[in-house]
């Protein structure tokens, strides 16, 4: 009998042990006391106390595919703005350049009407003259 319980005393100085040596299971075993006792009448809860810890933490797989679908998604929100940004100066130039060439296509055309008047004013006065 009393062999069984230093058996038992060795194992939790082992769980004690290995805790100690992993700073994120010490620091949740602080946290959260009572796997003082859990520990202690059941050492082979430290599964349990592993995953109990990770899930604390965060550091599941599910919570780390949720962090990294988080960035992407942020990502590519980012991605989106620099598009639109980089986008929206080349539509406002060429909404400018279609507008100069709209601009310039009147000027010349009210330019080569204000010509076309003027010729035949000149050529009307000629034609005034010679009579």
């Amino acid at each position: 009998m009393e062999l069984l319980f230093k058996w038992r005393d060795m194992m939790r100085q082992e769980i004690m042990e290995m805790i100690r040596n992993n700073k994120e299971w010490l620091n949740y075993l602080r946290k959260e006391p009572s796997w003082y006792r859990l520990l202690s009448r059941d050492p082979y809860q430290i599964e349990t106390f592993q995953k109990a810890s990770l899930q604390f933490y965060k550091k599941t797989f599910p919570d780390r595919l949720g962090r990294f679908n988080d960035s992407l998604q942020m990502a590519s929100a980012l991605m989106y703005m620099m598009q639109s940004q980089f986008s929206q100066p080349a539509t406002e130039a060429a909404q400018q350049s279609e507008s100069t060439t709209e601009a310039a296509s009147e000027s010349t055309t009210e330019a080569s009407s204000e010509a076309a008047s003027e010729t035949e004013e000149q050529t009307g006065e000629t034609t005034e003259n010679e009579q």
